[in-house]
């Protein structure tokens, strides 16, 4: 009983310190399609996840500057600084594969 108190008094606490009328932002969510398809991606140097799965489901990020790194074994890693906007991103980079 006393947990359930507690999480309802931090719950009421929560909401009358939140502003009235203030809307929660929208998130930045990033759609990444590569060639060759099964790269992985990195987001400020943390994994965000294979390519494969973010080009059918993209992922959220809070909106702003984040710097991306794609990798694929034999290919080149490609980096770049992206200024993402609230809603749906789509960047598309093709790797160049690592002469023999």
């Amino acid at each position: 009983m006393g947990v359930r108190i507690a999480a309802l008094v931090l719950a009421l606490t929560t909401l009358s310190c939140a502003k009235k009328g203030t809307v929660a932002p929208e998130p930045a969510r990033l759609r990444v399609m590569t060639t060759p398809p099964n790269a992985s991606v990195y987001i400020d140097g943390h994994y965000f996840g294979r390519a494969t799965v973010l080009s059918a489901e993209p992922k959220a990020l809070v909106p702003g500057i984040h710097l991306m790194t794609i990798q694929a074994e034999d290919h080149f890693p490609h980096d770049m600084e992206l200024d993402l906007p609230a809603g749906e991103t789509t960047i598309t980079v093709e790797l160049r594969p690592v002469p023999p």
